[in-house]
């Protein structure tokens, strides 16, 4: 057998498992990939903010291909905060927030040097 006739035997092999477990047909159809408890959790102020902080880690790194797969996946990029209403609801100030630091990196050493406070694992129940 030739190079060329086991790509096609390869390719007919991968359009046939695609047709069979039913991928083909939505990629055909180009229907929106659902995932109903994300979709809950972007429909909550709390969610979308969560969604906003990863779009920022993303975006701070050129992390480009991951911002490419989560974008679809999270069907609603477009409705989420800027940077600037993110760091104004978390209450963090622009000119104490590096534009080269994500947020959320910000957030974690935040929440790492409130000694004042009774943090959540410290609590014996």
């Amino acid at each position: 057998m030739s190079a060329t006739e086991d790509d096609t035997e390869l390719r007919d092999l991968l359009i046939q498992n695609l047709e069979n477990n039913g991928v083909l047909n939505k990629l055909k159809n180009k229907s929106p990939l659902i995932n109903e408890n994300l979709k809950k959790c972007l429909n909550s102020r709390d969610g979308r903010l969560v969604a906003g902080l990863i779009v920022d880690f993303l975006q701070v790194f050129n992390l480009d291909f991951s911002l490419a797969v989560f974008q679809p996946e999270i069907n609603s990029l477009n409705s989420l905060d800027s940077r600037d209403l993110v760091c104004r609801d978390l209450c963090l100030s622009e000119s104490e927030v590096n534009r080269n630091c994500p947020l959320l990196l910000e957030l974690v050493r935040r929440g790492r040097h409130k000694p004042s406070e009774v943090r959540h694992e410290d609590v014996r129940t």
